[in-house]
């Protein structure tokens, strides 16, 4: 295989990874699950200390993907929007 044929191959991974990852979130939004989009974080430290927040402070399921997040509770959903936008 070649450079070109893997960089295509790498690609179309990753683009079927986040066509699933839509479809999977909109079934959760349609059961009731909330999401929610932050700008991106301004840096690395940023982003960990969102994920140390999120272990600390849910208390029920939720899902990262980047910038993107979906609670299953409308109650941390909401924490997390008054702490992080």
């Amino acid at each position: 295989m070649n450079l070109e044929q893997e960089i295509l191959e790498r690609a179309g991974k990753e683009m079927a990874r986040e066509i699933d990852r839509e479809v999977l979130w909109g079934m959760l939004k349609a059961i009731g699950w909330r999401r929610v989009m932050l700008d991106r974080s301004t840096d690395n430290n940023h982003a960990v200390d969102i994920t140390h927040w999120l272990k600390a402070n849910c208390k029920n399921s939720f899902e990262r993907s980047g910038a993107d997040f979906i609670f299953e509770s409308e109650v941390d959903a909401v924490n997390f929007i008054l702490k992080w936008q």
